[in-house]
């Protein structure tokens, strides 16, 4: 039973460090949107992660 704990608990903290990544990640890229005036490239990226995932790339957020 120890061991299911375990694993479950290191399950929990790995998504909840994914999901602080991802929102990172998705504030520098709003933010840099944002500071060059690019609101409509901002208001695609939050609306479409195909979109968003371009932009990623694009401006090298990884």
């Amino acid at each position: 039973m120890l061991k299911n704990e375990s694993r479950e608990e290191g399950l929990k903290e790995g998504l909840e460090e994914g999901l602080k990544e991802g929102e990172e990640r998705f504030g520098r890229l709003m933010s840099l949107l944002l500071e060059r005036g690019m609101t409509e490239e901002a208001k695609k990226a939050a609306a479409d992660e195909e979109n968003r995932q371009e932009m990623y790339r694009a401006y090298g957020i990884f």
